[in-house]
């Protein structure tokens, strides 16, 4: 296989023949990783230091024979069997994501508006048939970021700054990461200062469209009273943006169903 450019945005995703003394290189918008194969052992390396909002995808395998890692940032792990297949899927972040605009929104009482949010996906790496799970890494690593009222209540999360895009058509579809669409109801009395939203990534699940762009079903935040809590309804199946799309990951937590959450205020 030679270098490819422009490939489909899930190009990366998928199981991969790897013979022994080959190794896999793959460049995934800012993620660089590489899978090789020796007998009985893989070795794998990451990392994520290229622009974040980077596009392309390229795919690379080529022969080597390797008697060591190349350096201490990549893994080994010792595989009984000869089977030649590595898998390379995706997951949502393990925490919830708070979202901060880089321009805070204003929604005056009585008015929703809908947002296309989208944060780094996880990868997880598999080898065998049926595939074993060798390791799960973020696409990038995002920041830690303390959500509640107080350091003793609250909820780690992960950081992230957002346009927070009302048009589709104006955000960019890029291979490591996912896109929630956002609906949030301002039913208080008050106008609801949009400086951070938090986004319970681990009760959603994960599909895939007809083009390889990654999304989520849709999130319904309903603001019923003044402050940061909000009523939460999460979409049935793919949302109508991504057309016939295949579910391809569960939630990592099981969603509950008519939840109010702390949504949208928080100190830290």
């Amino acid at each position: 296989m030679t270098p490819v450019e422009r490939l489909r945005p899930d190009a990366w995703v998928g199981d991969f023949t790897v013979p022994v003394d080959h190794t896999l290189a793959l460049t995934v918008g800012p993620l660089s990783l590489t899978v090789h194969r020796s007998r009985q052992e893989w070795l794998i390396r990451h990392q994520s230091k290229g622009d974040l909002y980077d596009d392309q995808v390229t795919l690379e395998e080529r022969q080597e024979q390797r008697n060591e890692p190349e350096d201490r940032s990549e893994q080994r792990f010792v595989v009984s069997g000869d089977s030649s297949v590595v898998q390379i899927g995706v997951r949502l972040p393990d925490r919830g994501i708070v979202s901060r605009p880089m321009t805070p929104l204003s929604i005056p009482s009585g008015e929703a508006v809908r947002l296309y949010l989208s944060y780094p996906l996880w990868v997880n790496i598999g080898v065998g048939e049926p595939a074993r799970s060798l390791l799960e890494f973020p696409s990038f690593r995002l920041s830690d970021t303390w959500f509640g009222d107080n350091t003793r209540e609250g909820v780690l999360c992960y950081g992230t700054r957002s346009r927070c895009r009302l048009n589709l058509a104006d955000h960019p579809h890029l291979p490591c990461r996912a896109i929630t669409p956002l609906a949030i109801r301002n039913r208080a009395d008050t106008t609801l200062l949009l400086e951070k939203v938090r986004l319970p990534v681990s009760v959603l699940s994960l599909y895939r469209d007809g083009d390889g762009r990654f999304w989520t079903q849709d999130v319904t935040l309903t603001r019923q009273a003044s402050g940061g809590m909000a009523d939460l309804a999460l979409g049935n199946g793919a949302p109508s943006e991504a057309g016939h799309a295949e579910k391809i990951a569960e939630p990592r937590e099981t969603p509950q169903r008519n939840t109010l959450v702390r949504a949208f205020s928080a100190l830290f």
